[in-house]
């Protein structure tokens, strides 16, 4: 390698040397460019570069001597900047500079080393930052891959440089390389771009962009993964070509760049399900003296980004959308010479941590531009390589390059946010959508296809469990064959304990005992008018004789509604008045009904013993929802429904009449059926704990080491407190937890694994769907990721659909609607809000979907991912969270054993993410946690309120109590505090002048004061003249309270006098 500089020479007019020359101000464009360079020094985010293939006989020493004159007739390819005594940045041209460029020789390398080596040779080129202060913002490289072979690399630094600039670039490269160099200087850039703009013109500008932009959108949720864990972002690049006839067919609109800016937003309402969000264009403002077919045109940047607001009305037709945002761009046309600095200001959107608001504010870029064009150099062949920009300016930034007569796209996209495969399924959607448009333009924006046929059939397939003919019979008949079966088989062991003082010794039943006792029941019930459709309230706890009314009341023809006697009387009452059942037994009533019934019949109830016949389409029981959004509501399911479900759960899992399941549920909760049935209709064995034993997990673990329980259910939140014992590492029996009702965090799936030699699986399913719908085997390392809810089970269909009941693309946000034979009913006695949540299924005729209210995504595998309820998204600052994301990072630390991430806040404070920690033993320092969960999680899923409590208190569902929750303590809470150090009270001064207030307190923060990027450069030359020393503007946005920042600079000053 040969690292050099090439000297260059003005054309006299200017000074020799190295020393600048006249100061000028930026270009309202460059401001925003130059305060990105000051905030990040080291990063290469503003790079733009360019690389070509050059092949032929090249004259490297030519082609280094017409860089040099291209340098030379470009007055800003020779500037240096710097800040004034006023805080105002300014730029300075150099009469003659010593251009860098380096020169590596790969050609005698393997091809295949040669390939690579070059490649990172280049990606370090591209990523290497600028010193803008110390030397002019370009570069270049030639690298020498073969005889006749070479990869020419330009670097430079969006302070200098915009897309025209390329051209103007490679025209004067060429005809410097081949002798035709025009003489003289190009038009100045800083006399052309750099002048003070009409006031009156800028505060119409400034007053347009506050009311076109105000109120702000929320944060868009972009598609894919939600996390973005902070760190550096490289930038890649996807290409597709776009079809002749697309382009034809676009290139008649009159408002071409609309046409193709408008599919891009609807794409992106269909990828977020957001009808409002920015876009950020870039814009030229080069007229003129400086456009850039002048041949005395100047490289320089002219440019800015405009917001355009899309605002997605799924009911206008595409040709009514078109025109509406062409009007929109040619007012914001008028009004492009605004600086984006300027117009961020105004808004002033609220900042998190130490960016300032812009990049919150737009996560979307869109741009219609001409590819670039090369250099012609005599005798050499030029091409274009894909090496561009090393980091991303906005996380997604999707063109439509002109090249010639066609186009291409290209999407350039952060690595850590999305796939690969996302993104180029979302350039195949474009195109889709783009020809559903042109073919249709009068066609509703929502009713565009944006999948077509054969992607909508695969995803349907994805949506559809296996497919066998659905059960056609009873739970009493599938309990009743176990009994033929074996008869004498143990189906229900209740291990003996103590009750107060008194020991309760074990008791034991047979499936043939089983049966007899709940036949005895049921004649019994049969005696009281009790058939199918009747139902009967069962008010018991877990127990044997719970299990023998649930048996007893299904052969009866009757349905049951448990309720737990545990629940609050107010409750209980609400239910039974809801429910209106025929008949209420509590444990004393049974008694009393099993004592009668003692001289019953014993046979199993049949058809001609019922008051009417019992069907597999009649009902089997009503379980009532939670009622976490209203009052709870009954749902009522039929026998075939729930027959269905037990058949494939019990296929799913290959368990066999030798298991040993743990009642673990209560009642009142659905998944007891499993606990239940599951047990009961296989020949295997139940074990019932003592009433209330799921109070005592030290008596669980042990009991499931004492009894040899196989099958374990549990929420993910029971299995974490299970997984802190000791004795969880004695559970050699267990072949299966099936775990549900919660998200379940990897973290809790990898420290399964590590414990138990058992299988987990992660289940999910509503109420209204019988137990669970999906299944998700939990295999391999987890990591920090919330474990995706899998696959539809057997006979059930799981729909992704977005507000139309439309399909959503792999990654995309949805809502999920369930189908198939095992829905419930609906809702007991509540006609509209089964219609509103049973609805007609668009995929099959006849069919109903049950609408969950639950969003979820595909995976890339083909697996779902559950986010959060569409009724009770967590936002934050107009952040969509994922609350079990938080609780997964705040899990991986050491002091931490279990958690729980909730909103709290109220209408004057606003939302606020609390975290509720368990501590393993002693109490960690609160900051220190926000610190670990800052390290790991976005700045705006770092929670700000903690509390600490002893256990994670738990409805008698088994799901959070919420409130039970303690009120947390607010971190960011923070009354006035005196400022107490001199710098302190210095900087406080400082801080009153900028925002024009009396009393700064030492807590008090830059930002939340008003500040902003064009304010942080004013405060760090105020700083220059009161402590005589200069700071990094970063340092404003790393530490922007008083106390902070002060701190910086007694560091800085306790530096300087050392080294003085």
């Amino acid at each position: 390698m040969r690292v050099g500089a090439m000297s260059t020479a003005s054309d006299g007019t200017e000074a020799k040397g190295a020393a600048p020359v006249t100061r000028r101000s930026l270009a309202p464009g460059q401001r925003r460019a130059w305060f990105l360079q000051q905030r990040d020094p080291a990063d290469a985010d503003l790079n733009v570069g360019i690389t070509y293939r050059l092949t032929g006989d090249l004259d490297t020493a030519l082609l280094w001597a017409a860089v040099g004159e291209v340098v030379a007739r470009h007055d800003i390819l020779r500037t240096v900047y710097g800040v004034g005594a006023d805080g105002e940045p300014f730029q300075s041209v150099l009469a003659d500079i010593e251009c860098a460029w380096q020169d590596h020789d790969l050609a005698n390398l393997p091809s295949t080393s040669r390939a690579r080596r070059a490649e990172v040779l280049i990606r370090r080129i591209l990523g290497e930052p600028f010193d803008p202060t110390a030397a002019p913002p370009i570069r270049f490289a030639l690298i020498r891959t073969g005889a006749d072979e070479y990869v020419f690399a330009l670097v430079a630094h969006a302070l200098c440089w915009d897309d025209e600039s390329w051209d103007i670039f490679a025209r004067d490269l060429t005809a410097a390389y081949n002798g035709q160099l025009p003489t003289g200087p190009a038009l100045r850039y800083a006399e052309l771009a750099v002048g003070e703009p009409d006031s009156s013109t800028v505060d119409t500008g400034v007053d347009y962009w506050r009311a076109e932009l105000s109120p702000l959108p929320e944060s868009l949720e972009l598609p894919g993964h939600a996390t973005l864990v902070p760190g550096p972002a490289a930038a890649r690049r996807s290409v597709r070509e776009l079809p002749a006839e697309l382009v034809s067919a676009v290139d008649k609109s009159a408002a071409a760049e609309s046409v193709l800016l408008v599919v891009f937003q609807v794409l992106m309402r269909r990828y977020t399900g957001s009808p409002d969000f920015l876009v950020s264009v870039p814009v030229t403002t080069r007229t003129g003296e400086a456009l850039p077919d002048r041949p005395d045109a100047p490289i320089g940047y002219f440019g800015n980004t405009v917001l355009l607001r899309a605002a997605v009305d799924d009911r206008r037709t595409f040709a009514e959308f078109v025109a509406a945002v062409h009007d929109s761009m040619e007012r914001a046309h008028e009004h492009r010479t605004v600086g984006i600095d300027r117009v961020v200001a105004a808004i002033n959107p609220e900042r998190t941590g130490d960016r300032d608001g812009l990049d919150q504010l737009v996560r979307l870029g869109f741009g219609v531009r001409t590819a670039p064009a090369g250099p012609a150099l005599d005798g050499v062949i030029a091409a274009r390589l894909d090496l561009g920009s090393p980091t991303p300016r906005v996380p997604l930034r999707l063109s439509v390059i002109r090249d010639g007569a066609g186009a291409y796209l290209e999407a350039e996209y952060a690595t850590g946010r999305f796939a690969p495969e996302l993104i180029e399924q979302l350039l195949t959607h474009y195109l889709g959508l783009l020809g559903a448009a042109m073919a249709a333009p009068e066609r509703p924006i929502g009713e565009l296809d944006l999948l077509g046929s054969a992607e909508s059939a695969r995803l349907l397939e994805l949506s559809r469990g296996e497919r066998v003919p659905a059960a056609q019979t009873t739970m009493v008949a599938l309990f009743e064959e176990r009994v033929l079966i074996a008869p004498e088989a143990t189906a229900l062991v209740a291990p003996g304990h103590l009750f107060g003082e008194q020991p309760v010794p074990d008791r034991e039943l047979t499936y043939g005992e089983l049966s007899r006792r709940a036949n005895r029941l049921a004649h019994w019930l049969i005696g009281q008018g009790l058939g199918s459709e009747d139902l009967v309230a069962l008010r018991l706890s877990n127990s044997v004789e719970f299990v023998v009314a649930v048996l007893a009341v299904l052969k009866s023809g009757a349905a049951y509604l448990p309720i737990d006697p545990a629940y609050p009387d107010e409750r209980i009452d609400y239910l039974i008045a809801d429910a209106r059942p025929h008949l209420v037994l509590g444990r004393v009533e049974l008694e009393a009904a099993e004592s009668v019934a003692v001289v019953a019949p014993e046979h199993d109830p049949s058809d001609a013993d019922r008051v009417r016949p019992l069907r597999p389409g009649n009902l089997a029981y009503v379980i009532y929802t939670s009622g976490s959004t209203g009052r709870p509501k009954g749902v009522p399911v039929e026998h075939a429904a729930i027959a269905d479900h037990l058949l494939g759960f019990r296929a799913q899992w290959e368990m066999t009449a030798d298991d040993r399941l743990l009642q673990s549920s209560s009642v009142s909760f659905d998944a007891s059926l499993l606990d239940v049935f599951v047990t009961l209709t296989l020949g295997a064995r139940l074990i019932i704990p003592r009433p209330g034993g799921f109070s005592d997990l030290a008596y669980i673990a042990d009991l499931v080491t004492r009894c040899g329980v196989t099958v374990l259910h549990m929420v993910p939140s029971l299995l974490r407190t299970f997984l802190s014992l000791p004795q969880v590492s004695d559970w050699r029996t267990l072949r299966f937890v099936p775990v549900g009702g919660e998200a379940l965090p990897g973290e809790i799936a990898d420290r399964f694994t590590g414990l138990l030699d058992a299988e987990l699986r992660n289940h999910y399913g509503p109420t209204e769907a019988v137990v669970s719908a999906t299944h998700m085997p939990v295999e391999g390392p987890q990591g920090n990721r919330i474990v995706p809810i899998g696959r539809p089970n057997r006979n059930v269909d799981l729909y992704l659909l977005d507000e139309r009941l439309h399909l959503v693309p792999p990654g995309v946000i949805g809502e999920i609607y369930l189908g198939g034979p095992q829905l419930a009913r609906g809702y007991l006695d509540r006609g509209p809000a089964t219609a509103e949540r049973f609805i007609a299924d668009p995929f099959t005729p006849g069919a109903r979907l049950y609408r969950t209210g639950d969003l979820a995504r595909r995976n890339l595998a083909g697996a779902v991912e559950f986010v959060g309820r569409a009724d009770e998204q967590v936002k934050v600052r107009g952040y969509r969270i994922e609350p079990g994301e938080v609780q997964a990072a705040l899990g991986t630390h050491p002091q931490i054993r279990d958690c729980v991430v909730a909103v709290v806040g109220d209408a004057g404070s606003g939302p606020r993410l609390a975290a509720y920690l368990v501590p393993e033993s002693a109490v960690p320092e609160l900051d220190t946690v926000r610190a670990h969960a800052a390290a790991r999680l976005p700045e705006y899923m770092v929670p700000t309120a903690y509390a600490v409590i002893d256990a994670i208190p738990l409805t008698e569902h088994g799901k959070l109590d919420r409130r039970a929750l303690p009120a947390p303590v607010h971190l960011t809470t923070r009354p006035y505090r005196e400022p107490v150090t001199a710098a302190e009270i210095r900087l406080a001064a400082l801080y009153g002048q900028l925002f024009g207030r009396d009393r700064i307190g030492a807590d008090d923060s830059f930002f939340e004061l008003g500040g902003h990027s064009l304010l942080a450069n004013h405060l760090v030359a105020r700083i220059r003249a009161e402590f005589g020393f200069d700071i990094d503007v970063r340092a404003v946005f790393d530490t922007p309270a008083v106390h902070g920042l002060a701190a910086v600079l007694e560091a800085t000053a306790r530096d300087k006098e050392q080294h003085e």
